[in-house]
This record gives C-alpha cells, sequence and structure tokens, in this order.
C-alpha cells in the first residue's frame, strides 16, 4: 500500500527524506476548500501502522471535506510546490481573515521551506533565503502582537522527532525569546534565520539520530560531530547571509568551558549568538522527543541546565539567566 516513490516522477533528480518513506504531514485546512494543487496528497491508511495511501492526485480539485480529515501528507519531493502553494494562499488572504489560525499557517509555511531549503540545493538561493526572512518577519509581529509568546510557541512547536521540525521549533523558541535579549526587530529576526538553518550540516545523519531506536555509537558520534563546520560550508555561497548566522552555525556546540565541539572555544572566544543558540539547542533537544528516550518536562531541562552551568560552566550565564527568567513568564526580563 506504499506509494513513494513510485508515484513520484525523476525521483533520482531529488532526495527523498523525512517523514515515512519521505512523506510529511500537513493540516489540511491550510490549503483551502474546493481548490486544485500541484501536487499529491496522501493518508495514512485505516489500520495499517506507517502505511500510506495516495487520496488525491495533483491537479486534482481538494474537497472541501477533505478538512474533515484534519491531516494529510505530502512527498518532501515535492515540498517546493507545497511551498508555493502556501504561499499563494497567505497572500490571496492577506488582511481578509480567512485562515484559520493564521499563526500556525505561518508556521507550518516556515516548516515546509526549511524541507524544501534543506533537501533540494537548487532552493538555496539569496531569493530562497527572502522568503524565510519574510515568513519569518511575519511571525514575529503575530508573535508577539499576541502578548503571550511563550505559551503561543508551545502550542505551535512540531514533536514528530524529525530534524526539519526541530530546526523550526529552535527558530520559534528564537523568535519568542529575542525581546528578553533586546534583539528585536532585524537583528532578532537574523538570530531566528540561524536557529532555523543551524543543523543544516546534519542532513547525512538525519536518519540515524532522529530515527534510530538506540544512542548513537562512538563511529557515528564523531562523525556528528562535523555537522556545524558542514553546515557553515553549505551556505558560503550565500554571500547576503550575515556572518554573524555563519558563526553561530558553526559554533552552536561550543560550550563556555571549552568542552564543546567542533574547535572546543571557550568564553568570549564563542561569538554571542552561539551563545544564545547553544542554550535554544540544547532546550529544544531535552524536551523532545527521541525514539530511544522519552522528552523531559520544561522544568527538568531547566534544573539540568541549571546543573551544568553551575557545576560544569556549559552555558553563558547570562543568557541562561535570561532564558530561565523568559521560561518563567518574565519577559523583556
Amino acid at each position: 500500500m506504499q506509494m513513494l516513490p513510485h508515484v513520484v516522477e525523476d525521483p533520482e533528480e531529488v532526495v527523498l527524506f523525512g517523514g515515512g518513506e519521505g512523506l510529511a504531514p500537513l493540516w489540511l485546512a491550510h490549503l483551502g476548500g474546493e481548490v486544485t494543487l500541484p501536487f499529491h496528497i496522501f493518508s495514512a491508511a485505516h489500520g495499517v501502522p506507517g502505511e500510506f495511501v495516495l487520496t488525491w492526485r495533483r491537479n486534482q480539485a481538494l474537497p472541501k471535506k477533505a478538512r474533515e480529515m484534519v491531516w494529510g501528507y505530502f512527498a518532501v519531493a515535492e515540498a517546493g510546490e507545497v511551498l508555493n502553494h502556501l504561499l499563494s494562499r497567505l497572500e490571496r488572504t492577506r488582511g481578509e481573515g480567512e485562515i484559520p489560525k493564521p499563526l500556525g499557517l505561518l508556521a507550518d509555511t516556515l516548516l515546509v521551506w526549511t524541507q524544501h531549503f534543506f533537501c533540494h540545493e537548487a532552493a538555496r538561493t539569496s531569493e530562497g533565503l527572502d522568503g524565510a526572512r519574510r515568513l519569518i518577519a511575519a511571525l514575529a509581529k503575530k508573535l508577539h502582537a499576541s502578548g503571550n509568546s511563550l505559551k503561543v510557541v508551545a502550542s505551535l512547536r512540531r514533536h514528530d522527532s524529525g530534524l526539519f521540525s526541530y530546526c523550526l521549533n529552535v527558530c520559534l523558541l528564537a523568535l519568542a525569546f529575542m525581546p528578553s535579549l533586546a534583539w528585536e526587530g532585524e537583528k532578532g529576526e537574523a538570530l531566528a534565520l540561524g536557529a532555523l538553518l543551524h543543523d543544516l550540516g546534519m542532513m547525512p545523519w538525519a536518519q540515524v539520530t532522529y530515527h534510530q531506536t538506540s544512542p548513537l555509537n562512538d563511529q557515528d558520534w564523531e562523525e556528528i560531530k562535523g555537522h556545524p563546520l558542514r553546515g557553515a560550508d553549505l551556505l558560503k555561497p550565500l554571500e547576503d547571509l550575515p556572518e554573524e548566522v555563519f558563526l553561530m552555525i558553526k559554533q552552536h556546540h561550543e560550550s563556555a568551558n571549552g568542552s564543546g565541539y567542533p574547535l572546543a572555544l571557550k568564553g568570549d572566544e564563542i561569538h554571542p549568538w552561539a551563545r544564545v543558540l547553544r542554550i535554544l539547542d540544547s532546550y529544544e533537544a531535552m524536551t523532545s522527543l527521541r525514539p530511544w528516550r522519552p522528552p523531559v518536562s520544561e522544568r527538568q531541562a531547566l534544573r539540568l541546565m541549571t546543573t551544568a552551568w553551575s557545576g560544569q560552566g556549559n552555558y553563558d550565564q547570562d543568557c541562561l539567566e535570561r532564558f530561565m527568567a523568559f521560561c518563567q513568564g518574565k519577559e523583556g526580563g
């Protein structure tokens, strides 16, 4: 009953990754009713875990009743087509109040952007980055207008233990946290963009790290330690990407006490943006599901991070104190 990769034309020209057999979930209400879609929609096979059936073919009209299914799935190979559809929907309904859960649509569109950018080298262009910047700016505006960005981000975070959702979640945390750093506007949005891109270098090992059912072995771990530098190298052709973003990607696993990787930097040798990302990345990793372990609670994650700082000096003290105040609802503190 598995339809992929057979329904995808020229599969050798794309990278099939994510979800079961290269599928990714999408809330069907985002697509609108009675619309013709330029991509396939799959649904989970009833009573057969892990199996999917092709429910609507591309160029067929998606009926309004599709919303009753809540979730559908698309091939990551077609993420570009899905992204263009969601962007056009955002543009068509701007200011009309027709979008159910507009913050959810923005966040899910950014998630599809991430899938497209990570999986398709041809998508890694300055124009593509501009699309992410616009989505991040729109999210920041609506998030901060909500009056409770911590609560809203908790509702937007995805928990499907995949690389793309993980990067989106770190980005959302950065957007919510940046007022606590007084980094609003372009600086804060650039920080959020770096958070979204920070694990691009993990693509060759994502299946291993996010879907295996046991902890990494020593060989896998040594290879994975190179992912910050690999991610920065993949982004080098994008000359309009701020230098601070490159540094935060290279250094997001460095620790204040010098125990991090890949360069074992210490203290002020680590760029301030990377120090922030180190905290957001650790928090998201601890509170996210992995196949070999359940997530820890948010309170327990903060306790573990505080212990790591007080006992070992892993984190920047000022950033950690601000993040803890943020998580306790003292935004802007």
